[in-house]
């Protein structure tokens, strides 16, 4: 059941996706956090509550990746599960989870729009060239992941801080009418845990799928790797998650970085 202060119907995401565990917060700073810590207070290994949900409409303190902070506000999707994830899955594991995450969002806006998700990489997800949401990734021993998730959802751009609201947009803002959350959190859900579990009887083309999603593709980029800036086409990116860039007579593969459009 939901609530004024509670969107999410906890017993429809437990019975609809393939979460054992799921843990709530009313309000809490990151869940992220809060996945990390159970992690580490409990044996993973011999754990029965893997893939554990941890969710809250009211993160306070949400990190993105490097120094970045993740603002949310009422209607926002922030959450994070704690999974098992096997050595050949791992790879390119932020590219799998956004594939994830956009096939999740199309499945809602499509049908009210021509719009479509696309990535950027490493880790942010896009609609309509502005901001929707991103990926943070952690990992507090061997094979066991925290993949955390924010997205602006049922909240309008229009009630975040204008520097915040003039590069990011909602899904309210795009089909003009609250989405059904619970039922976007349960297939986001579905959609990572069939593409981190695969056994490679039916593998999917990370490269070609993501190269289908990439905002920046065949567009001249601007790589800063922290240690430098390089500027070339963008080729998508490789089979291990890494960016691919035109320098010189070559396409190289980088690993750390951000890259903007030039």
């Amino acid at each position: 059941m939901t609530s004024q202060h509670n969107p999410f119907d906890l017993d429809r995401i437990k019975s609809e996706s393939p979460v054992n565990d799921l843990y709530y917060f009313s309000s809490c700073a990151s869940t992220n956090t809060e996945a990390l810590n159970w992690a580490r207070g409990h044996d993973c290994d011999n754990s029965k509550s893997l893939p554990a949900l941890f969710i809250t409409p009211s993160q306070t303190a949400g990190r993105g990746r490097g120094s970045h902070s993740w603002y949310s506000n009422d209607g926002a999707l922030t959450f994070s599960l704690l999974t098992y994830v096997s050595r050949q899955n791992a790879v390119a594991l932020a590219a799998r989870v956004g594939l994830a995450i956009c096939d999740a969002v199309d499945r809602v806006i499509t049908p009210h729009s021509s719009l479509a998700c696309q990535l950027k990489w490493p880790n942010d997800v896009f609609v309509d060239g502005k901001k929707l949401g991103g990926i943070l990734i952690e990992s507090p021993e061997s094979r066991v992941f925290v993949i955390g998730i924010g997205l602006n959802v049922n909240n309008s751009t229009a009630s975040l801080p204008e520097m915040v609201s003039n590069e990011s947009i909602s899904i309210i803002d795009t089909i003009g009418s609250p989405a059904d959350i619970n039922g976007l959190l349960v297939n986001i859900i579905q959609l990572v845990h069939e593409k981190t579990t695969m056994d490679g009887s039916n593998p999917i083309d990370i490269s070609a799928a993501w190269q289908q999603r990439c905002m920046f593709y065949s567009t001249t980029v601007c790589l800063d790797s922290g240690s430098g800036l390089v500027t070339g086409l963008c080729h998508g990116i490789d089979s291990n998650g890494a960016i691919l860039i035109g320098v010189n007579d070559g396409i190289v593969p980088f690993v750390n970085g951000t890259i903007r459009p030039v």
